[in-house]
């Protein structure tokens, strides 16, 4: 039986085409796509420049698992239309959430029971095929943490596009969690991670949360969940804001998701002495574009001799993925952050390309989904 699926060769080169339609097997399951994100920090990124194509002495041990032909997207939700015969977390017919990982079951990590940090895992629209298609085959349940840790069921007032937002909303909890009670921390990027690391901050009890982006529209919605001060990075100075904000002082913490070049050196900037900064973005242009720092669970740079900066990796540090996961869909249900207040567009599967596009203007998008 065929499918349907966007399949990636390339910068630009994302085509839908058919190929077979996955099957469970006995320790797999097959979803009904139903909606599923284009991912600002991985998606877009590979369609502007191609992952695959940085020809650097550290690609193999960076970027070890990105190839080409392969389903992108692994932001998604849908319903459980096959299951295999050893799956017993699900059944037919339910409507979930899920990542898409499955490790190795032999390395280091694995042997300890980190299925989380194994380095050899496959994973969606990686080593394996993701969610932009109309059926995508859930992970191997190898052990039976991999599947209790890796899915959720829907709760009925959590819509598909609700639950394509999990995934990303939790990136933006572990990153909220890294400033405690009492401190300034600027925020630069505002779309779903940003804001959502906004709601987090608020509800730890910071002392003030600086938010900016170029989008007035990701401005406004940052105001929205809660940001004590907005800035305009097209035009404000995001130095000058921070020092009236702090008294000269600089934030405690900035945390960078914008994934703009620029942006890393105004966290430099504005960071105070011995502050912090945690990246949860990546780079693919600029002079601090380096594939090999950014996989590394930290690091201490003084590029404008401040004394005693760090400047952190996000990735690894986050903690468990469900309580993360499960404060997400709390979140949704509050209705602080929703698909129908910030999923800005909603293209079909044949519309590819146009997602992409609309996906990488900053100005207009705050969240781009496809529904195969």
């Amino acid at each position: 039986m065929k499918m349907k699926a966007a399949i990636y060769y390339g910068p630009g080169d994302i085509r839908v085409e058919e190929i077979e339609r996955p099957k469970a097997g006995d320790k797999g399951m097959v979803l009904r796509v139903r909606a599923c994100g284009i991912c600002s920090i991985i998606d877009t990124p590979h369609y502007k420049m191609s992952f695959p194509l940085v020809d650097t002495p550290h690609y193999k041990t960076s970027f070890p698992d990105s190839k080409y032909g392969i389903v992108i997207g692994h932001e998604f939700s849908g319903d459980v239309v096959e299951v295999g015969s050893k799956v017993t977390a699900v059944k037919e017919g339910d409507r979930v959430y899920g990542v898409i990982w499955s490790p190795c079951g032999h390395c280091d990590a694995c042997r300890a029971g980190d299925y989380e940090h194994c380095p050899y895992a496959d994973a969606g629209g990686r080593r394996i095929n993701g969610a932009m298609a109309e059926y995508v085959l859930f992970p191997y349940v190898i052990y039976p943490s991999v599947i209790n840790d890796k899915l959720i069921k829907l709760p009925d007032n959590v819509s598909y596009r609700d639950g394509a937002l999990i995934e990303v909303m939790r990136l933006g909890l572990g990153l909220g969690s890294k400033a405690k009670a009492g401190d300034v921390v600027v925020i630069l990027g505002q779309e779903i991670v940003g804001l959502t690391a906004v709601v987090q901050l608020k509800e730890s009890g910071v002392a003030k949360v600086i938010a900016s982006d170029v989008s007035k529209k990701r401005l406004q919605a940052s105001r929205e969940v809660g940001a004590d001060v907005v800035v305009d990075a097209l035009n404000e100075d995001i130095f000058k804001v921070v020092m009236e904000e702090t008294s000269g002082k600089g934030a405690d913490v900035v945390i960078e998701v914008s994934g703009r070049p620029e942006s890393l050196q105004q966290a430099i900037d504005v960071v105070r002495p011995f502050g912090d900064i945690w990246l949860g973005t990546f780079y693919t242009a600029g002079p601090f574009f380096d594939p090999s720092w950014q996989h590394s669970p930290m690091f201490a740079s003084n590029p404008t001799q401040k004394p005693g900066i760090s400047i952190h990796c996000a990735w690894g540090t986050l903690g468990d993925w469900m309580p993360r996961l499960r404060q997400a869909v709390e979140i949704i249900q509050s209705g602080k952050i929703t698909a129908d207040k910030y999923v800005t567009h909603v293209f079909p599967l044949d519309k590819i390309r146009e997602a992409f596009e609309a996906a990488l203007n900053p100005y207009e998008a705050i969240k781009v989904m496809v529904e195969p």
